[in-house]
């Protein structure tokens, strides 16, 4: 019966650590898309590159076409942004 138990525990928060990388990145994807509008970029290229090679190679195709501007301070000063947002509806 323990082991049992100790089983459901664990499926529980593999199913728990799974949906929140499934959260974390759709996060990332927004804040990519918004910021990648924002310079007036193709946001299809850098969410392609996200789910390719992951945030660095997005930011990477997003400053290499902004130049001046730094890319992944903007993209940190979103995230954040958009954290607090999140966290004032619950």
């Amino acid at each position: 019966m323990g082991f049992e138990m100790r089983d459901s525990f664990v499926r529980r928060e593999e199913c728990k650590a799974a949906w929140e990388s499934e959260v974390e990145f759709a996060e990332m994807a927004r804040v990519l898309k918004a910021l990648a509008a924002e310079l007036g970029q193709d946001t299809g290229a850098a969410l392609g590159e996200l789910a390719a090679h992951g945030i660095g190679a997005a930011l990477g195709i997003l400053a290499g076409e902004a130049e001046g501007s730094d890319v992944e301070a903007d993209y940190l000063r979103r995230r954040a942004m958009a954290r607090v947002a999140a966290s004032r509806l619950q």
